[in-house]
């Protein structure tokens, strides 16, 4: 029984989801689907946060990663 504090989120993957679950359960074949599933959602969104670093010229002095 799931806890009344927890969403529920139904969903239907695509092909490219179920792949990258199966890649998952690959690389973490001690985590269970929905232990897999949250790491997916929490390093997709911090992936679509993420900002390229600014690395123009050839003075990798210079170079800096994104503010926070």
């Amino acid at each position: 029984m799931s806890k009344p504090t927890r969403a529920r989120i139904d969903y239907m993957p695509g092909a490219a989801a179920l792949e990258a679950l199966q890649a998952a359960q690959e690389l973490h074949p001690a985590d269970n689907l929905q232990q897999l599933i949250d790491r997916l959602v929490i390093t997709g969104l911090a992936a679509m946060a993420w900002k390229q670093p600014s690395l123009y010229g050839r003075d990798r002095d210079r170079w800096q990663l994104p503010k926070g």
